[in-house]
């Protein structure tokens, strides 16, 4: 850690001069980029170790003169640096965040306990979201094992594991069909039990991977254990003892360990699977040379959190702390930039390398962000809701809001030093500028999914399973009204048809034997109403079986058949078996929010743009606008799990909306240059106007009382 690389805002003396601790250790570490000396303090209670510039050695060294003015005068008079007063407060500040110097007392007024509770809650709300469980120091077991380990990574074993890689890719290609086959295994309990294991065993050898080369490079591993990540575990290694290292290509062996190690266990493993027979060990294989890996190269490389790739990008660069020094030189860019406030720069750089760490830290925060915000909808989304609001608002809070609150404090603490910048008396007009413009009304517009689809439309579906017997369009056939489209049957509608004409023929052999029997002519009354209800039945029964034979209700086209229909095959009643339309007219059925089918009146004209055709709007007249929210969603292609972009559950067949959504129906004006088919897109809805703020405060209190009501 640079001392500059903390900004100094100590602008006047601590009241009381603290002493720097005594068990803290300092190592030689190598040249910084502009040539001056480096040392690494090794703090041995929290096993950390801080990089510190020339100034700061200096600055430490005559530490117990007690006084920022001596102190600078002493460092001056004994060497060739030229540092005043405010460089010493900036150590100090640094030295304060760092807790190198000998701790405070309690503050006035807070009794023991109340301390105790306050540290027990700031610890539960920083580490819920990540802590450690140290389970075992291994050092002794990495002393004894490293002369047998040690040869795993010789040149010798590298180029062997090349020369495995290189064999069996030869393999795999031969066997490409079963390699691809290989991953349906992974499609059971079996398979994703045998998966859960392997990887337990892979990150155990990745961790051990890193343990090893640090103690090869001599540093101490104090502790290997599980590390909880919103509650799902992951190994980890302490290695920090490696920042003692001057050569910066050691910490870099020891940073790229893990990775070594599992893309070694991949190469070995691929060649494996070309090898063993089939089984639960081809498999392992197969995970093993094929998924595993994949997660370290995307997750453990990522330079924007602390693990293997960022201590990798730290020895690749030489720039101890990486996020925090570019950290810094944004935070210091933010206020140049912003508020005008002229400060010098955390550390000394080129303004190409100062680029380069403003634009790596804005970077860092943008996918921290992301991820936060991430991890606290997975907190919301899976735990009970009030347990859920209570954690998404803490990591908000802290993760995003505090950071943010902080930099403003730090600004209003410096508001007389940049008070009278240039852009500050800018900010003075643009200021309420942007508050009374965001006040004024504007017009406002709400978008809807929505479908154009012809106005005359069917979709032919069988009332239940049945079998094909024939087939009489084609795609792209032109129909008439009434034309038969095909002919299927039912085995059960024909035996209960079969069987209710049976029994009319029987009872109308029983009315005829009653015509000249007197002994039967008292059941003629009943045999007349049997034999009615036994015809209505076998007319509802040919009426169920014309069902069976479609015709084509209008005059249109057929727009799309399925793949798989021709006679001799059974159809499910879910299945679409094809579509017509009929050219001429057009229909635009849209689902709106609450908010917006309320502002929409017939009559009211907007614009139809389709997915596939964004650039071309067609025009729209509202017909009619449902006065109660959509039960069922009955057009499927507007669902998210069909690409389109209202949220459904599945009830049996049927889509439900999960929001309330009310259906809108529109004309089209005019002929739209579009095939004949259904066109997802969305349509604007015109609402009342607007003020920024007033939309804000809309959405915020809608979300809120969706959200809050248990």
């Amino acid at each position: 850690m640079v001392a500059f690389a903390q900004a100094a805002t100590v602008d006047a003396r601590p009241r009381a001069w603290p002493a720097l601790r005594e068990d803290l250790r300092l190592h030689h570490g190598p040249a910084l980029h502009d040539g001056q000396p480096s040392w690494t303090l090794q703090d041995p209670v929290r096993h950390r170790f801080v990089r510190i510039d020339w100034v700061t050695y200096e600055v430490l060294r005559c530490w117990w003169l007690g006084e920022p003015d001596r102190i600078a005068e002493q460092v001056n008079a004994q060497t060739t640096l030229s540092i005043g007063r405010e460089h010493v407060l900036a150590v100090y500040a640094f030295a304060r965040q760092n807790e190198l110097v000998e701790p405070d007392g309690p503050a006035q007024g807070t009794t023991g306990s109340e301390e105790g509770l306050g540290l027990v809650a700031t610890w539960l709300l920083h580490h819920y979201l990540f802590f450690r469980i140290p389970l075992l120091n291994p050092d002794r077991f990495l002393q004894r094992m490293l002369p047998w380990v040690v040869r795993l990574g010789s040149g010798a074993f590298l180029k062997a594991s090349l020369a495995a890689l290189v064999v069996a890719i030869a393999l795999i290609v031969r066997e490409w069909p079963q390699f691809r086959a290989q991953a349906v295994d992974l499609i059971s309990w079996r398979g994703l039990l045998l998966y859960g294991v392997t990887l337990i065993g892979v990150k155990i050898a990745h961790e051990f991977g890193h343990a090893f080369a640090a103690r090869y490079q001599g540093c101490r591993v104090p502790t290997m254990g599980v590390a909880f990540m919103v509650m799902w575990p992951v190994a980890y290694t302490d290695t920090s003892e490696a920042w003692r290292l001057a050569d910066a290509r050691a910490r870099l062996k020891i940073a790229l360990a893990g990775v070594r190690t599992e893309l070694t266990i991949a190469a070995w493993a691929l060649l494996a699977w070309s090898l063993l027979p089939e089984g639960p060990l081809r498999t392992a294989a197969f995970i093993l040379g094929t998924l595993t890996w994949v997660t370290t190269v995307l997750i453990n490389l990522s330079p924007f959190m602390r693990f293997d790739g960022y201590f990798v990008a730290c020895d690749l660069l030489d720039m101890p702390n990486l996020h925090g020094r570019a950290f810094a030189m944004a935070r210091w860019w933010l206020r140049r930039t912003l508020i005008g406030w002229v400060l010098p720069a955390p550390e000394p750089a080129p303004a190409s390398h100062r680029r380069a760490m403003v634009a790596f830290a804005i970077v860092t925060w943008a996918y921290r962000f992301a991820l936060y915000m991430g991890i606290a909808w997975l907190v919301y989304r899976y735990s009970f809701k009030a347990l859920g609001l209570f954690l998404f608002a803490v990591e908000i809070g802290w993760f995003i809001v505090l950071p943010v609150w902080r930099e403003f404090a730090v600004w209003g603490a410096g508001f007389d030093r940049w008070r009278e910048s240039e852009l500050a008396r800018r900010w003075r007009y643009l200021g309420p500028a942007i508050v009374l413009l965001g006040a004024i009304p504007v017009p406002a517009y709400e978008g809807a999914s929505a479908v154009l689809q012809p106005l005359h439309h069917l979709e032919v579906r069988l009332p239940s399973a049945a079998l094909i017997e024939a087939v009489h369009v084609r795609e792209g056939d032109t129909v008439r009204a009434g034309m038969p489209l095909l002919d299927a049957s039912s085995a059960v509608l024909q035996l209960r048809l079969d069987s209710v004409r049976a029994r009319v023929r029987q009872l109308q052999a029983q009315l005829s034997g009653a015509s000249v029997d007197s002994a039967q002519q008292a059941q003629w009354s009943s045999l007349q109403e049997q034999l009615a209800g036994a015809r209505e039945e076998e007319a509802a029964v040919v009426q169920e079986l014309a069902q069976y034979h479609p015709l084509a209700p209008f005059d249109g086209q057929v727009l799309e058949i399925d793949p798989g229909l021709r006679a001799g095959l059974m159809a499910s009643p879910k299945q679409t078996l094809m579509q017509l339309a009929a050219p001429g007219e057009w229909r635009v059925v849209a689902y709106a929010s609450e908010a917006a089918a309320l502002a929409t009146r017939p009559g009211d004209r907007t614009r139809f743009i389709a997915d596939a055709a964004p650039l071309a709007g067609y025009e729209a007249v509202v017909v009619s606008v449902s006065p109660h929210p959509a039960q069922v969603l009955a057009e499927p292609m507007l669902a998210q799990p069909h690409g389109g972009g209202i949220a459904v559950t599945r009830h049996d067949t049927q889509l439900l909306p999960v929001e309330p959504l009310y259906r809108v129906e529109l004309d089209l004006v005019g002929q739209p240059e579009l095939p004949l088919r259904s066109w997802r897109g969305h349509v604007r809805l015109e609402q009342p106007w607007r003020s920024l703020w007033g939309a804000a405060w809309t959405a915020l209190a809608t979300v809120l009382t969706r959200e809050l009501g248990f």
